[in-house]
């Protein structure tokens, strides 16, 4: 398959999120959310969570107006240590939530990753299958190969 054939491909496998505020008017019920722990809800959390987990990702099941119903697909702790979950639900209060974020489609990064990725593959294209490439390149001048 040729670089021109994949090149359709590069924004779909290059596809880029980012996490937005969420607007306190609505909830993203069934949404990807993050939600980033106060102190006193990273302690009050350590049973179900483990200690020091500062923000938890998962899909948004529900907003009950005093807390959110997570199934979790991710945590992170304090130290940076990232640890994956399986869907387990967990209801956290909104007073120990010190932020909500939407994973949201970023148009921009996207943008720029797919160019880079673009930029990369023609570079390597014609260093290596181009003419005068590794790979590729016309037939043997003259002079020929050993004899």
């Amino acid at each position: 398959m040729q670089l021109r054939h994949i090149l359709f491909l590069v924004p779909v496998l290059a596809g880029c999120y980012e996490y937005e505020p969420v607007q306190t008017t609505s909830s993203p019920i069934g949404q990807p959310v993050r939600l980033t722990l106060t102190e006193a809800g990273s302690v009050n959390l350590a049973a179900e969570l483990g200690p020091s987990v500062e923000a938890v990702g998962g899909k948004l099941l529900n907003d009950t107006g005093t807390a959110y119903l997570v199934a979790l697909s991710e945590s992170r702790k304090r130290n940076g240590m990232e640890i994956d979950w399986r869907g387990e639900e967990v209801s956290i209060s909104k007073s120990l939530v010190a932020d909500i974020r939407k994973r949201q489609f970023s148009r921009t990064r996207t943008g720029f990753l797919s160019a880079g990725v673009v930029t990369a593959l023609v570079v390597l294209e014609r260093a290596f299958w181009g003419p005068g490439g590794v790979f590729g390149g016309g037939p043997p001048g003259p002079g020929g190969g050993p004899k």
